[in-house]
Formats: C-alpha cells, structure tokens, sequence
C-alpha cells in the first residue's frame, strides 16, 4: 500500500475548499446599480441581481417612457398621513421645491431600465438651523412599473440624516418600513400595503396638474388640496348622476361597499366606474 507523504491531505483539503468557495462566488446573488440621474442633491439609480448565468428577470415591463410632466402629477397627488402628539396630520410625500427633479430622474430611469432593474430615488434636503448648523433630511423611494400598473413604495419622507449616516445613507427597499406613516392614494391609485400604491399612470387624471403650479418665476408651488379639486370632484361624478329611485337593499348595499373600498384606495377610479354601472345595469328581462 503506497502512503501518501505527510501534508498531501491538507493540501487536498485546502484545494478542495478553495475550489468550493470559488464555486459559491460564482454563482452568489450580487445587487448591482448603476447611477443615472444626479442634479439638485436628487440621485435616481438602476438597481438589480445578477448572477453567474446574468441579470435576475424579475418581470417589470421595463423599459416603458412615461413624460416627467405626467410623473410630477403622480407624485404631487401622493399624501402621507403620520401621528403626532395623537392627532392625524397630512402632508405631501415629496415636497414642491424638488417634485419635477424628482419626476425627470424617475422618467430617465424609467427609459433606461430593463425587465430586472428598479428604480432608487434618493433626495436629500438641507436646512440651516440657527444661520450656522446644517441640517440634512433624506426622501427615498422605490419604482418600477408590471403590467399596466407603475408601483411606488415611499420608504423614507425628510427622514433627519444621523451625523454617522451621512457617508453611507440607508437605501430604500420594497417590504420595508423604516418610519411610521401611511400613504393617502388619490384617484387613479390602488393602496398595496401602508406605504405603496399601484398607479393607474395613463389615466387621465395626470394629465393635468391638480396639486401644484408653477409661478411666474418657475417655482413649483403645492396648493393647500387636502383631497381632491373641484374639477376633479366634477370629473368623477360626471356620470355619476342621481341613483335610481328603485333600487333594492342588495343594489345599495353593493353601491355602499363599493364606495367604501374606493375612498380606501382600493380601487381605481375606472373600476369604481365599471362595477357601478354594472350593479345599476337593469337585469335583462326574462323571456
């Protein structure tokens, strides 16, 4: 029997285990991203895995154009609600003076983006306090657009940047919830969970601006809507008109349910139309 020299099974070990953590390198999930948009303090990235074998597909339909006009009147429309000393208070999502820096980086990523890749938001804000301290406040989301439908999942809004974070800000993430607030949806949105919504983004409630406008001076200035306009409140009850007087106890209690899951976001606008107009269809007459 040939004895193999002193050392040779260590050395066939350490190969063995160098060979099965190259192995494992190679076929790890690494996050990759790619920067995209920088101006005004507004980082917008391409985020997504790859692996040894290439992107990880995680079937956005991406790329997609969407104008950053349409995109600013998405973002104005998004309310949060927090509480505060026990008392509810509403204020925007994304503030007036970045909201179209905000949209051109997100319709940029949006363009560029493929089937693997979300879109990063990343705004930080700087205040002055006393003339002489500055003050950091970070806003970060995350979007991406499946289907017919353009998600957005608000992580951070003017979130106070600790001294020790400012090199290496926290990133937003879908499922996380790092503060305690609740986005409001308006119309021609979907609540998901209590900070993301699904946008019905080609309606045409976007295309005109109903949260904001811009001076003479080009500032973008929010207007003091706590819900809707009142040429949206006339748009979405164009064809609403006076229910019939017939109507049994199951039809208005459907009517009731129905406009009970639209003020909580849980339908669109051209659902709640659709399955109105069903539930007053008149039953086709018996033969």
């Amino acid at each position: 029997m040939r004895i193999a020299p002193r050392g040779t099974h260590r050395t066939l070990g350490i190969l063995a285990t160098t060979t099965a953590a190259v192995f494992v390198t190679a076929c790890a999930t690494r996050t990759l991203s790619e920067k995209i948009y920088d101006v005004d303090r507004v980082q917008v990235s391409l985020r997504g895995d790859v692996t040894s074998g290439g992107p990880v597909d995680r079937g956005f339909n991406q790329p997609v154009t969407i104008s950053a006009v349409r995109l600013g009147h998405i973002l104005s429309r998004i309310d949060l609600r927090t509480e505060v000393d026990d008392s509810s208070q509403r204020s925007p999502a994304f503030a007036a003076e970045r909201l179209f820096n905000l949209a051109e980086g997100v319709s940029k990523a949006l363009a560029e983006a493929d089937s693997s890749q979300e879109i990063v938001v990343m705004w930080v804000r700087k205040e002055k306090r006393f003339g002489i301290f500055d003050r950091d406040y970070l806003t970060s989301f995350v979007a991406y657009v499946k289907g017919e439908q353009l998600y957005l999942h608000v992580a951070r809004t003017d979130w106070e940047i600790p001294e020790k974070r400012k090199d290496r800000l926290p990133q937003p993430h879908r499922g996380e919830h790092p503060m305690k607030f609740r986005v409001l949806p308006s119309r021609g949105m979907t609540l998901v969970d209590s900070q993301s919504v699904a946008v019905d983004w080609r309606s045409r409630v976007f295309e005109k601006e109903t949260r904001t406008r811009v001076s003479a001076g080009g500032r973008v200035v929010r207007r003091t809507i706590l819900f809707e306009s009142a040429a949206d409140q006339a748009a979405a009850t164009k064809n609403e008109g006076p229910l019939p007087q017939n109507l049994n106890a199951t039809a208005l209690r459907r009517l009731a349910d129905l406009e009970e899951q639209r003020e909580k976001g849980q339908l669109s606008q051209s659902e709640y139309d659709e399955r109105r107009s069903e539930i007053l269809a008149p039953a086709p007459a018996s033969p």
